[in-house]
């Protein structure tokens, strides 16, 4: 007889990360179980799953069914994971409490007497995140639309340590977007978004740019899935192994963006990328064509080229907010600022350093009339500025291809 599967519990369940994070920690097959509340009782008391993680809206209420709920469970009260004990009784447990811990503990600061508020802090994921802070020696504040503290009101906050984001702010695909302007706070230490897609949120770009350190939601994520495996299995799950999978997970499932000078050669190294990892490749320029029903070329003819950058950068916007692409962007997407944290937030950037005299003009109206070497001139430091990673040309697309390859994190294609 097949043993049963290991799962999520919810009603409307989506694209999740989750069953390749339980394969590769524990080689666990792992399904959706998408179930309405009058089916609750009937799939608990049910022999079609070994163990389950449980999402919105069941949390509290798949409480009536167990049999035993941990501390940490019976603390928060809510569950997220359910195993089966060996007398057959039914045990709920939070492994959240653990995951928001980790996630915390990454940035290496010490909380005690550090002030933290916590957006979305009466939530589920909240009440998480202010529980562990506190056990930590922090000093959360809940802040929400409504309550005593709130949106409005922040002022009286300024010079908060630590900002906390439990709301779905600037997650996929309202993105990017953010629940609090950093401007505001004078004195900040750190900044945590429990968001994990995109893989870089608005207030962490925010953050980012003013120096502080900040994290994002996708180690939180894999560190509850690996003390679900625990309590699953008995076995424990390696500390390094939990920092390992985040990293190539995150990397898995951010673009690939090329940039650099048109003619460069963006759309051919972006196909035999694509063929690499067995990702979809989207050339920029096409994806304008189809958008706007005209070439770029012939859209800056009609329109100008004032139009025409408005208009790309509303395509890259739908474009760059997707997952796990390969993107060869426009030789000038660098001309307008707003469009970098538009490729940042889920894209490794990638620019591809051709030698001037190498650059392809043919059918390129800017290039035509401004000349290769004073658009170098204006855009090549941007690019450079703009890039994780810089790979000069080879000889061919597939050899280039292959360079940008070794020079991509591990594991990016699986």
């Amino acid at each position: 007889m097949a043993k049963a599967p290991y799962g999520v519990l919810g009603r409307v369940l989506g694209h999740s990360y989750t069953p390749t994070i339980y394969r590769e920690l524990a080689g666990m097959d792992y399904v959706r179980f998408e179930r309405e509340s009058e089916q609750l009782e009937d799939f608990l008391r049910g022999d079609e799953w070994a163990g389950v993680n449980v999402t919105i809206p069941y949390k509290r209420a798949v409480i009536p069914y167990l049999d035993e709920l941990s501390d940490i469970a019976q603390r928060l009260g809510n569950v997220n994971t359910i195993t089966r004990l060996p007398d057959g009784r039914l045990r709920g447990d939070n492994t959240d409490y653990f995951g928001f811990k980790m996630l915390v503990e990454s940035l290496g600061i010490d909380l005690s007497g550090m002030t933290a508020l916590v957006l979305g802090g009466s939530g589920g994921a909240g009440t998480t995140a202010r529980t562990v802070l506190t056990d930590l020696g922090a000093n959360p504040v809940s802040v929400g639309r409504t309550g005593e503290v709130t949106y409005d009101n922040l002022d009286a906050y300024r010079s908060a340590d630590l900002i906390v984001n439990c709301t779905p702010v600037g997650m996929f695909p309202h993105c990017p977007e953010s629940p609090v302007d950093l401007s505001l706070f004078d004195s900040l230490s750190a900044v945590v978004d429990i968001v994990y897609n995109p893989a870089r949120t608005q207030v962490m770009m925010d953050a980012e740019r003013r120096g502080i350190p900040c994290v994002g939601g996708l180690l939180m994520l894999v560190a509850q899935a690996a003390q679900a495996v625990e309590r699953y299995t008995g076995a424990p799950v390696d500390t390094e192994a939990v920092y390992d999978l985040t990293k190539s997970l995150s990397a898995t499932e951010q673009n690939i963006a090329l940039i650099g000078m048109p003619g460069s050669g963006k759309t051919r190294v972006g196909q035999q990328l694509a063929a690499i990892y067995g990702r979809e490749h989207i050339d920029a320029d096409d994806a304008f064509a189809e958008r706007c029903g005209m070439s770029a070329a012939d859209y800056i003819a009609n329109h100008g080229e004032e139009a025409f950058r408005r208009e790309e950068t509303a395509c890259l916007a739908e474009l760059a907010a997707t997952s796990g692409l390969v993107i060869s962007c426009g030789g000038g997407v660098v001309t307008r600022p707003e469009n970098y944290p538009l490729l940042h937030q889920n894209s490794i950037i990638v620019m591809l350093n051709r030698p001037i005299d190498e650059l392809s003009t043919k059918g390129r109206p800017i290039t035509a009339r401004d000349g290769v070497q004073k658009l170098a001139e204006q855009r090549m430091d941007l690019y450079r500025s703009w890039a994780d990673i810089i790979v000069d040309s080879l000889d061919c697309a597939a050899n280039t291809a292959r360079a940008v390859s070794e020079r991509l994190p591990r594991m990016i294609g699986k």
